[in-house]
């Protein structure tokens, strides 16, 4: 079974399990009377805050419905809570792909998209129960308020679950989609934000222990999320930045080869057409798409010597050569951003009978998201001109692209790569990028 479908097994487990809990504890729903404006009031401003998310990275995301969520949990009464909190989350997921698909104007990706609306609502349901399982058992809630230390160990103790339980289902999702390890990719999404998560769930806990006098406060809690809102987004634009100069500076190593120029940009190009034409999900297309970006950026440590050399390499520089894509693993993971992308960095030369660089790893030990680019890179490199030999031809190209796949290159991304690069597509395929 591929990684993409285990992912998506584990996603649909997680939703229809939210939806079988949901089902058989209906009746608890009921066990307290539902206040409709206390409701009304929570809604109305998760909704308002869910409008409203900053990227943590290319598939992470965080808003100011955090500190809301939190407040529900302290508010209502546990499956109240968590049924409240799973709907909003479901809905602004469902409204989020309603947009996409109406700016886009393509078909829509039904199953992606009824995958990702279960899922989502179903962990934050989880996580919401998770933290009134907790509240529940410390006989703590907004309304009884804090009695004393013990009380605000278990407040804490709620808000940890509700974050943790929410994060980590996110986290292991991913990891079974990239072959990564859950807990490596909880630390590297958190560890920007994990500050402002603590100020979002003190202004819901804040907010809830108002809303017992004044039912309307949630809505106006909304102010002080606006300012943990901002650090974040300050934060993460710092981050953002980087990412940026880094594509700038990859964008550099082919200005030094004048035969190179926009290389990485027009492997980025043609790698986003080859995966939708896989079936890529969205955030793994953001995934290869960035990876094709800053491919080559290791080349920035060989000498220009070898780099600019206008004739073929010796064994030796061909050695030296082939250390760019581990020096830009190592130029990469110092950064966090790039986390997801490091292997089909490492493994942009890798071929598909086991012959390539720097690992020799044989194709089919390969996820299929990491064997894109070097279709799309052989592409560019053939159609190209260089110092010591003429660009082939574009046919010429894709007929190489045939008599390598299974050998040189996964055959199901060279049919892929037929099938979206064709002869009447090159104009538009081989357009520049737009500027980062």
């Amino acid at each position: 079974m591929s990684p993409r479908r285990r992912s998506e097994l584990f996603r649909l487990a997680v939703g229809l399990a939210a939806v079988g809990t949901l089902a058989v504890n209906g009746g608890r729903l009921e066990e307290e009377p539902a206040d409709w404006w206390l409701i009304a009031s929570i809604a109305v401003t998760a909704i308002l805050a869910l409008e409203f998310p900053l990227h943590i990275n290319i598939s992470a995301k965080v808003s100011v419905a955090s500190a809301v969520f939190f407040a529900a949990v302290l508010l209502l009464p546990v499956w109240q809570a968590a049924t409240l909190v799973g709907g909003l989350q479901a809905v602004d997921i469902g409204l989020a792909a309603f947009r996409k698909v109406r700016a886009t104007r393509q078909a829509p990706p039904l199953r992606a998209i009824g995958i990702n609306i279960i899922f989502n609502g179903g962990q934050a349901y989880f996580s919401a129960l998770a933290a009134g399982a907790v509240l529940a058992a410390g006989g703590v809630s907004a309304r009884s308020g804090l009695a004393g230390p013990q009380d605000a160990l278990v407040l804490v103790a709620s808000a940890v679950s509700l974050y943790s339980v929410n994060v980590f289902m996110v986290a292991l999702a991913v990891a079974l989609a990239t072959a990564r390890s859950p807990l490596e990719l909880f630390f590297e999404t958190q560890r920007l934000v994990y500050v402002q998560f603590a100020s979002l769930y003190l202004v819901g806990a804040l907010a809830a222990f108002g809303a017992v006098r004044w039912p309307w406060i949630p809505v106006f809690s909304i102010i002080p999320g606006v300012l943990v809102y901002h650090s974040l987004k300050q934060r993460i634009e710092l981050r953002q930045d980087a990412m940026r100069a880094m594509e700038r500076m990859a964008d550099e190593v082919d200005r030094r080869d004048p035969y190179t120029f926009q290389h990485s940009q027009r492997v980025a190009i043609y790698s986003h057409a080859i995966s939708r034409k896989l079936g890529f999900t969205a955030a793994e297309i953001d995934v290869v798409e960035l990876a094709a970006k800053v491919h080559d950026i290791g080349k920035i440590r060989i000498p220009d010597s070898i780099l600019l050399k206008p004739a073929k390499l010796s064994p030796d520089e061909r050695r030296v050569m082939e250390t760019h894509s581990r020096l830009g693993f190592d130029i990469l993971k110092q950064f966090s951003e790039y986390a997801k992308v490091l292997d089909l960095v490492l493994t942009h030369h890798e071929r598909y009978d086991g012959l390539g660089y720097p690992n020799g790893t044989v194709g089919k030990r390969l996820l299929l998201i990491a064997q894109v680019i070097p279709v799309a890179d052989s592409l560019d490199a053939m159609t190209t001109a260089r110092a010591y030999r003429d660009a082939k031809p574009w046919d010429s190209a894709m007929g190489e692209l045939r008599r390598g796949a299974g050998t040189q290159w996964n055959p199901q991304v060279v049919e892929a790569a037929l099938a979206v690069l064709s002869q009447e597509d090159r104009a538009e395929a081989r357009a520049p990028a737009p500027a980062a």
